[in-house]
């Protein structure tokens, strides 16, 4: 932050509902950068009644970090996001968070996650992930519960260390999956999310497909081109593959297309997130005045309304 800069609370979680109720609902992005490395940063929700929001961006991160209450440990909501992460074979890292309360038990959470790990069928490797201790209010972390230095770098060391870099194709065409859409009133909408490959660049002509419309392609115009560094975007000319980045200028892009050079529009598969599962129990009514009103008063019609 500059010296003059407004910090507010839970930055990430700039929704009025978010700030209200204390909790991340929708996933935003931000970037930081560590002894010359920049590292991405995607604040998702950790309940599974948003797990959406966690799945299309799981495809833009190269690793995890999984954070637990160091008294409650894993949560129930935690093990949908979990199971997502490891499915994807991505990296995770255990961040042990609020490390300073009294009645913290460390060692238990640390057990109770490596329980969760194998419950969900995880491999030894992941089994054996990485564990930092850390208190975010306080903005302190260490690599013991007993060890804790007087910042965030033994976290962002760990981060460095165990994830690694993108996997990416510099000299191949362009390919970008829209993985989240943001708004501007001014902008209109903004397509979010990492070149795969290629290089894109503000003001060219790309085309636009969908790996579920194999024989469709739109053209599209990069009005604007922007990244994400320190809590804001900042506007660029191009970007890299293994970068994220917003584009504007593409008022009818949904998630799940790919923006890709004309020369060569190949789609990438598209966003695959799980459906939502209601579960109702329907039962003889007990009430007194139960068929003495209403048009179908039987079981035999639910069906047909369900219908």
């Amino acid at each position: 932050f500059r010296a003059n800069q407004d910090m507010a609370e839970r930055v990430m979680d700039s929704n009025a509902l978010e700030r209200e109720r204390g909790i991340t609902i929708l996933a935003k992005n931000t970037a930081i950068r560590y002894n010359g490395v920049k590292i991405n940063v995607i604040d998702t929700p950790g309940h599974a009644d948003f797990g959406g929001e966690v799945e299309r961006v799981l495809n833009m991160c190269d690793g995890v970090l999984l954070l637990v209450d160091s008294v409650e440990g894993p949560m129930p909501q935690t093990r949908f996001v979990t199971k997502k992460a490891l499915a994807l074979n991505k990296k995770v890292v255990v961040v042990v968070n609020k490390i300073d309360r009294p009645a913290a038990r460390p060692e238990w959470v640390v057990d109770s996650t490596f329980e969760l790990f194998m419950d969900l069928g995880a491999s030894d490797e992941q089994c054996d992930f990485p564990v930092v201790y850390a208190s975010g209010v306080n903005g302190i972390a260490g690599m013991s519960p007993d060890g804790l230095a007087d910042d965030l770098q033994p976290l962002f060391d760990t981060i460095v260390r165990e994830v690694a870099p993108p996997a990416v194709a510099f000299e191949q065409p362009l390919q970008l999956l829209v993985t989240n859409i943001d708004y501007d009133e001014h902008k209109g909408r903004i397509a979010i999310g990492r070149v795969s490959a290629g290089t894109i660049t503000k003001g060219a002509q790309l085309a636009i497909r969908s790996s579920l419309e194999p024989g469709k392609v739109r053209p599209g115009k990069v009005n604007e081109l922007f990244v994400y560094d320190n809590f804001s975007r900042v506007g660029v000319d191009e970007v890299q593959a293994g970068d994220i980045c917003a584009v504007t200028g593409i008022q009818d892009i949904g998630i799940g297309e790919t923006l890709c050079s004309k020369e060569s529009p190949v789609a990438l598969p598209t966003i695959k997130v799980e459906e939502p599962t209601v579960s109702m129990t329907f039962k003889v009514n007990t009430s007194p005045f139960a068929g003495k009103e209403g048009k179908y008063v039987t079981s035999r019609n639910i069906r047909d309304r369900l219908d």
